[in-house]
Formats: structure tokens, C-alpha cells, sequence
């Protein structure tokens, strides 16, 4: 049966960290197929046996399955940007983190990679909720 039409991209499943690779880390998927979650996509340590939810990424056309650990897209912004603008509220409107940030601050702080972090920073901006410094990202107050 071909992976496609067991596995949709975006789909969230249950991962079992398999081994360490030169690639990544190989993942069993649902206690069933096995997939492989990318270095350049992990933002955190893993470890053989650490159980955790994944997200399909896609199926390729050679039958494997690349794996994410956050969901991809848009999907999960605006709860992201919520939790940046009460992280702002609760640090007195200011953290030391933007888009330049490395993307290991970045995860420590918010749990997302930073490609996720600059689109909901996108949006807030677009809304005009902050602003940026080198220093980092400002909360802009609610005008009376």
C-alpha cells in the first residue's frame, strides 16, 4: 500500500525516536512505518526511545516519509502570535529576541523554529501590535 494514502502532509502522529543518522533521526510513525525527521528541522535534543508528536511532512516519491516536530504552514500562527504578545505583556513589552535571533533562542523561548517565529512576528506586525529594534521585539501599547 503506498505511503500516500495512509499518511496526508500535515497530518499529526506519534513518534518514536529509532536512531541518529547522518541525515537526521529516524522515527517509527504511529508504532507502524518509520520516517525521518532532518537536523536543520530539530530544535531540540532527541533521544532513542523519546516518545513525541510529529507532523508528516510529505511522502517522497521513493516511498519514504519526512517528518516534522511542529506543524508546518500557517497552521498554529495566530496561537503563536497570542503567546509572543503575552510573553511581551509579562516582560514588561519588551524581549530580546526578533527574526535575526538564532533559532536556538528562539525555540528555548517559544518552542518553534524560527521560520514559525517570523511569521507570527509577520503578522503582529501587520497588525500593528510591535515593532523591532536590533535589540529585539517591542510590544506597541493599546492606544486610548
Amino acid at each position: 500500500m503506498a505511503m500516500s494514502s495512509i499518511y496526508k502532509p500535515g497530518e499529526k502522529v506519534d513518534l518514536i525516536i529509532l536512531r541518529k543518522t547522518d541525515l537526521g533521526f529516524v522515527a517509527k510513525i504511529n508504532g507502524f512505518h518509520e520516517g525521518l525527521l532532518y537536523h536543520d528541522e530539530i530544535f531540540k535534543n532527541l533521544e532513542p526511545d523519546q516518545a513525541l508528536p510529529g507532523y508528516i511532512k510529505k511522502i517522497r516519491p521513493d516511498g519514504g516519509i519526512d517528518l516534522l516536530l511542529q506543524p508546518f504552514g500557517n497552521f498554529g500562527s495566530e496561537e503563536l502570535g497570542n503567546q509572543i504578545l503575552e510573553v511581551l505583556k509579562q516582560r514588561k513589552g519588551f524581549i530580546p529576541i526578533n527574526a535575526k535571533s538564532p533559532a536556538e533562542e528562539i525555540y528555548n523561548l517559544f518552542g518553534v523554529s524560527r521560520k514559525k517565529f517570523k511569521m507570527a512576528l509577520g503578522s503582529l506586525y501587520k497588525r500593528r501590535l510591535i515593532s523591532f529594534t536590533d535589540a529585539g521585539t517591542i510590544l506597541i501599547s493599546a492606544k486610548p
